[in-house]
């Protein structure tokens, strides 16, 4: 009750501060669109480990070919009886790159170590002291993982194509902060996102 509490806390934020703003078009869109819940897009069976590696597959390829690439690459990862080696992650279609930092993430005891709830007692400080340390995280995933793993409430994914594109067209900008939008960006990426199926 309290995640559908969030969600209808958010859309109502969204829709005073857009409208307060003068974004009439994301107004409306948010007037014509379904509320959406963060609770609903998390993957809660994924460690932390899969989910780094789904995050990563994910990364500049179609939804369609990342889907394609998890589904054969969590197959045999979770499979105990395979040798994961770099040559082994290359053939289920991942780039040089890629099996490279999913390689390393698997050999990355510090990751197997932690959970959700250790990581929920982080500073924003040491997130990104620990996970910008790992090959193949960037700014972007840091994001990912803050959206989608930690499921916090207040992250804008300025770096993201997407979400770019979709800021320009509503407010005019993509490169600050947002913060008219705080504390519920996470959910205006949600409905950025939403926006460019329509």
């Amino acid at each position: 009750m309290a995640n559908n509490a969030n969600s209808k806390n958010a859309h109502k934020f969204l829709l005073t501060t857009s409208k307060k703003k003068g974004y009439y078009n994301f107004y409306n869109f948010l007037l014509s669109t379904e509320t959406i819940s963060l609770e609903s897009r998390i993957d809660k069976s994924l460690t932390l480990e899969l989910f780094l590696i789904k995050t990563i597959i994910g990364q500049q390829v179609s939804v369609k070919a990342a889907q394609s690439i998890w589904n054969r690459t969590n197959k045999y990862l979770t499979d105990r009886n395979n040798k994961i080696s770099l040559n082994s992650l290359k053939k289920l279609g991942l780039s040089a790159p890629k099996a490279s930092y999913i390689l390393g993430i698997t050999r990355n005891k510090n990751i197997k170590s932690l959970n959700k709830s250790k990581l929920k007692k982080f500073s924003d400080e040491e997130l990104s002291s620990f996970f910008l340390n790992i090959k193949g995280v960037g700014p972007w995933t840091l994001g990912a993982i803050k959206i989608f793993y930690l499921t916090s409430p207040d992250i804008y994914l300025n770096g993201d194509l997407a979400i770019q594109k979709k800021s320009l067209e509503y407010f005019g900008s993509f490169d600050d902060d947002m913060k008219d939008f705080s504390p519920y960006r996470t959910y205006l990426c949600l409905y950025l996102w939403k926006s460019t199926k329509n």
